[in-house]
């Protein structure tokens, strides 16, 4: 079992930055994926105010990974501030939110800025599910800052998001709310995710394992899209050096007997 350690970033910055060893451990293991374990963490952003609106729905994610996949994720996910070291070790944020969020000022931008250029990928998830629009308003006020000159706009179906493992044709979350998802792309590259239909409330579970939440209108059908679309954004996150070869992503489905 190969099992690599967590980092990020372009291969040119290998030798100057411990995030930067990242795609160079994933392109080595991902070559043959149906025989490899690549050990990840789902860490979220901490940040003042309703930073963890759906406690519990990254470590839920955790655990879907391990059964359908072959990540390996954490036990528990970590939590991360924009100016930690931690930040870094991965490249994949979860950024979810309710009522707002917070100015979090010009050094924890820079941070950010520099995490999504070294290839990570922020996911920003409005836990309101598309009734209440102030977080999305308050992302799309620091993305100004975060990634000047750049644009939210559809994520297109045919984008390899929507086939990186499971084939889904919608991003279901509790809600239904929305048909489509928004996100910064540069060359084809997701560097930015917004999710409006709190895929963070379908994903989070009571201590006695129920739902923690109805997903409406769809109920456990709908769960289950959410999950699996909640599996392919780690999938595309994690897995960038294969995620884009359609005959891998068809031999990945045919190992889950589902298409």
């Amino acid at each position: 079992m190969a099992v690599a350690s967590t980092g990020l970033g372009r291969r040119a910055l290998a030798a100057q930055d411990p995030l930067s060893q990242y795609l160079d451990d994933r392109a080595a293991l991902t070559t043959d994926v149906m025989g490899e374990v690549l050990r990840i963490d789902l860490p979220q952003l901490r940040y003042p105010g309703a930073w963890d609106p759906r406690p519990g729905a990254m470590q839920q994610l955790a655990s879907e990974l391990r059964l359908r996949t072959r990540l390996e994720p954490v036990r528990e996910p970590t939590t991360v501030t924009a100016t930690s070291r931690q930040l870094f070790d991965t490249p994949f944020l979860y950024v979810a939110g309710m009522s707002g969020m917070p100015t979090l000022g010009p050094e924890a931008e820079g941070q950010l800025r520099r995490f999504v250029d070294l290839g990570g990928l922020l996911v920003f998830d409005a836990a309101d599910g598309g009734v209440d629009l102030q977080f999305e308003r308050d992302v799309r006020e620091m993305l100004t800052r975060v990634l000047p000159g750049s644009l939210l706009t559809r994520v297109a179906r045919d984008h390899v998001l929507f086939r990186s493992f499971y084939i889904v044709d919608e991003p279901a979350g509790r809600t239904r709310t929305f048909d489509h998802v928004l996100g910064i792309q540069e060359e084809g590259r997701l560097k930015v995710l917004l999710l409006r239909n709190d895929l963070g409330g379908a994903l989070a579970r009571k201590p006695d394992g129920l739902p923690a939440y109805p997903c409406t209108p769809g109920g456990p059908i709908q769960r289950e899209w959410a999950i699996r679309f909640a599996v392919n954004i780690l999938l595309y996150a994690t897995c960038t050096d294969y995620k884009s070869d359609r005959a891998h992503v068809e031999t990945l489905l045919q190992s889950r007997n589902w298409r």
